[in-house]
């Protein structure tokens, strides 16, 4: 993407406090500061004079090259499965690609999606996917690009592609021909200034030389749905009243009736042997219509022989047949029924535990394939009803979709859109992305009263924690169901404690507004289980609902005391104390606190957790935590700062971080100044819990398809990682790869000189899209990006890479010397020891140290050993000694000696090693 991926920042800087610019504004402004004086007026503290400063390529030095590590999550549901014909594999969507699933234990066996050899990725959604009836392993895809395409799935190789020249929205297969399908072909029109959809049903036949064959059966206005017979001469599609039958004669002749309906159709599917079609409707009824192969000319309403079938209570999302007669069926109630025709007895399969919306059988009759509304897949064996294997994907995926879709589910379903509407805002996705301290699993909002454990990097639900139980079946008079809906989550830094906010409201259409219940719940981890139990529950704790709940940090393992803060909407912050007795654990209220009748927002602990942040409006509020009797300071950067929605602490620095829907700012507590703001439109930012790293997703901006997402460090607003993601970005977290250890944590070395680990190496970006897909990226590799050419791009990745030279460290030591391509250079760059040098460069270049204030510097014989390191000059082999270029900084990429022990160690016997070099330098520098 190049620089213009990043935004405009405004960024705080002391070189710049005698430009003209700077000393206009100080004449009508005041520093921002740390008030020590809690009562003095907020409107008093006015902002540091800036510096406007866009980011440009030419200050892009320390950007890691980042690539896309995989994708997650994704809707699984959003069509029935489609089984191969051995029935030994299952087919899934899942946006643009193919997931492919062994049926006996439901693991991925292959993941394969269309490519351009120029344009990278195709991301057009894949509408349909048919089994090829000519292969055991062969499968169609049917996309929004008007593409048809023929894989090999177990290879993943692309077969054969067609144009279809418009996008396919329904496509079944020809029972009797393996190339034709019948399909509906939607195309876009203006009329009169409004955009409208015409719909084409057509049959397609797909030749070998990449041709296609089309004939029109009928088309309409709308359709939700397509079925075809068994003998391939009958077609069935339906709207939201209305029923179209069409026959193809063995002359060609096309024949077709419609029927209007009083109820809402909802499914329609052939009965296989007999001249049967079920149709299920809105109010839980499944019609048979019988005697269709007896309608001779085109009709409109003509009658026909009819008998109804009633057991479900609201709409029946799906039906299907099995080869012996067995009609299945299901819908809200998350109850698989199974009619046995002949004898009229029913059959159930209950607590499923969502809504049905599809099922398949296979080919050879002995799975059933049923997949729920909570973006799971249930493969369920036909002779004892026992599961088979079972797949769970990302909750948060059938909600992003259904937002996402909203125009088409407006123009399908009509008042469907309205109820979903309202359920999806007494569900919204309030919890964010929370990393557990412990797994390092991602925990977010799942269905109503839930919450889910979902891993991005194996790709699997892990868990559901059930914090709110509801009635999930409502009555057929009942509209709406009141649910309980999870607002809040939170973790203790150990994982042992749980704390979890949910509430209710008394209309479900009403939102997060007019809550009339909230709970605070403490759940203790059983160490037996490794689940979270209740522990204490305290009912409304705040008037009006909770904003934001922290634990103070735990410092060593086994300490007894720990609190929670809780800031509501009645304008207060609470703080409880865990009380130990006798017989269990509870939590209590220890003191409350206000601050100018402000409301709180957020709240943080420090990293030691001896100070407590709240944000209160525009100001950040510092308490003692021990006491919270008054605050100790104050910081507002600005009298118009907007209200603020998240602070925290970064890591274990001296850093804070304060952000609104407008603007970023940081401040260093060391001077209580603002460091830097970044001023852009912020819909996320998460901020590392140990690592000094903060990640920040900004709005999709309107005229574009992709969002901002950066990775930065709290010395600097020059971003460590960004890119540009497709699709927009509805929260972001950074977790700890794989290569980082069981902890992941960024522990400092013993030794002293050495700097911590780049936290880059050790820590994947996952960014989560509103369709529910969870893209993670990394850094390319342990070395330094030079260049951003030699980084080759993977799909959806960006490169930020530019050369060292453009740092203010080249700057003051010189230029960076060119490597020769020679074989044993080469060689001699592979080895382990010497990427180990090259780390300790970047690290000293993208640290900042020297740009940084003096202040808060690391001690200076901390940083000698890998400064002098880096300018010693290797040794030659010859006798004549090698003369430096004093333009140019010279790396020692030869040497190997990098610890001060091993160093002492490897050289004992020599008197004027590099380690005794090293060590006497610093004895005599430090003194």
């Amino acid at each position: 993407m190049g620089a213009k991926a990043i935004v405009p920042a405004t960024v705080r800087s002391d070189k710049h406090k005698d430009s003209k610019k700077s000393k206009s504004k100080k004449a009508k402004s005041r520093p921002a500061q740390l008030l020590i004086d809690s009562r003095a007026d907020i409107a008093d503290s006015l902002m540091t004079p800036i510096v406007e400063a866009t980011i440009s390529a030419q200050d892009t030095s320390i950007y890691r090259a980042i690539e896309l590590k995989l994708v997650s999550g994704g809707l699984l549901t959003n069509d029935p499965i489609v089984f191969s014909n051995d029935s030994s594999l299952f087919y899934l969507a899942k946006d643009n690609a193919v997931a492919v699933y062994n049926v006996q234990n439901g693991e991925m066996v292959q993941n394969f999606s269309a490519l351009r050899d120029s344009e990278g990725l195709d991301r057009a959604a894949i509408k349909s996917i048919v089994a090829d009836s000519q292969s055991q392993h062969g499968v169609y895809t049917f996309s929004a690009d008007h593409k048809a395409r023929l894989w090999n799935a177990d290879s993943g190789e692309q077969l054969g592609s067609w144009d279809l020249e418009a996008s396919p929205t329904f496509v079944a297969a020809d029972p009797l021909n393996p190339a034709r399908f019948f399909c509906a072909l939607r195309r876009r029109r203006q009329r009169n200034g409004q955009i409208v959809y015409r719909y084409t049903v057509c049959r397609i036949e797909l030749n070998a030389d990449g041709t296609v064959q089309r004939k029109d059966l009928f088309k309409a206005n709308s359709l939700l749905g397509l079925a075809v017979r068994s003998d391939g001469q009958w077609i069935a599609a339906f709207s939201k009243f209305r029923v179209h039958v069409v026959q193809i004669r063995a002359d060609e002749r096309v024949v077709r009736h419609a029927w209007g309906m009083t109820e809402r159709v909802s499914a329609v599917a052939f009965h296989p042997t007999e001249p049967v079609l079920a149709v299920g409707d809105w109010r839980g009824r499944i019609v048979f219509w019988f005697c269709v192969d007896e309608l001779e000319e085109d009709s409109e309403d003509r009658e026909i022989v009819r008998r109804t079938h009633h057991w479900h209570a609201h709409r029946v999302n799906a039906i299907a047949f099995a080869g012996n007669g067995l009609m299945l069926s299901g819908g809200e109630e998350g109850v698989l029924v199974m009619w046995q025709l002949l004898t009229e007895t029913r059959d159930y399969l209950p607590r499923l535990g969502s809504d049905i919306t599809g099922i398949a059988v296979s080919p050879d009759q002995m799975s059933y394939a049923i997949t729920l509304r909570d973006n799971t897949v249930r493969i369920v064996s036909s002779v004892d009803r026992s599961l088979v294997s079972l797949l769970q994907g990302l909750k948060f995926a059938e909600r992003g979709v259904a937002l996402t879709q909203g125009l088409k589910l407006a123009e399908n379903h009509g008042i469907e859109q309205m109820r979903r509407a309202r359920a999806l805002d007494a569900d919204p996705f309030t919890t964010g992305l929370v990393v557990h301290p412990v797994t390092h699993a991602l925990v977010l909002n799942g269905e109503p009263g839930r919450l889910q454990v979902f891993s991005p990097l194996s790709d699997r639900h892990l868990s559901s924690i059930e914090v709110a139980a509801y009635t999930r079946v409502s009555g057929t008079s009942a509209t709406n169901v009141s649910r309980p809906h999870v607002d809040l989550v939170q973790y203790s830094s150990d994982g042992a404690w749980m704390a979890t906010v949910d509430s209710r409201r008394a209309d479900a259409s009403q939102g997060l507004m007019n809550v009339t219940s909230s709970y605070l719940k403490f759940w203790r981890r059983d160490p037996g289980d490794q689940t979270y139990k209740l522990a204490s529950r305290i009912d409304n704790p705040h008037t009006g609902g909770v904003s934001s709940i922290a634990f103070q940090p735990v410092l060593r393992k086994g300490r007894e005391s720990l609190i929670c803060v809780s800031a509501g909407n009645d304008r207060t912050f609470r703080v409880w104390e865990l009380q130990h007795t006798a017989s269990s654990d509870m939590w209590s209220c220890r003191s409350s606190a206000q601050y100018r009748g402000l409301q709180p927002t957020s709240a943080a602990f420090s990293a030691d957790g001896s100070t407590l942040a709240v944000a209160f409006g525009g100001a950040v509020t510092l308490w003692d935590a021990s006491t919270c009797a008054a605050p100790v300071g104050v910081l507002v950067a600005s009298a118009s700062t907007p209200e603020l929605k998240g602070v925290s602490f970064i890591g274990a620095s001296s850093y804070l971080a304060a952000w609104s829907d407008e603007r970023l700012d940081v401040w260093n507590m060391l001077t209580g100044s603002v460091w830097w703001t970044l001023a852009m439109p912020i819909q996320d930012v998460f901020v590392h819990p140990r690592a000094e790293l903060l990640a920040i997703a900004a709005y999709q901006i309107p005229e574009s398809s992709t969002a901002s997402v950066m990775v930065l460090s709290p010395a600097s607003p020059n971003p460590l990682m960004a890119l540009h993601h497709p699709g927009g970005v509805e929260a972001v977290a950074l977790i700890p790869s794989a290569k980082s250890g069981k902890s992941g944590r960024s522990h400092p070395d013993t030794e002293q000189g050495q700097p911590k680990p780049d936290p880059l190496d050790s820590n994947l970006l996952v960014a989560l899209t509103p369709s529910g897909l969870l893209s993670v990226y990394g850094a390319e590799s342990d070395t330094p990006s030079f260049t951003s050419t030699d980084f080759k791009k993977a799909p959806g990745s960006n490169t930020l890479g530019q050369p060292m030279e453009s740092s203010a460290f080249a700057s003051i030591f010189g230029s960076q010397p060119e490597q020769q391509q020679q074989p044993e250079k080469v060689e001699l760059l592979a080895n382990a020891q010497v990427r180990s040098a090259m780390r300790l460069v970047r690290t000293a270049v993208q640290s900042s140290y020297v740009n940084a204030p003096y202040h808060v510097l690391p001690p200076v014989p901390s940083l000698f050993n890998q400064f002098a390191t880096a300018q010693l000059v290797p040794v030659a082999t010859t006798d004549e000694a090698p003369v430096p270029d004093t333009d140019k900084m010279d790396i020692d990429s030869d040497t190997e000696m990098i610890d001060d022990q091993a160093d002492l160690k490897e050289q004992a016997t020599d008197p004027w090693s590099n380690a005794e070099f090293l060590a006497s330098m610093r004895r005599g520098f430090s003194t």
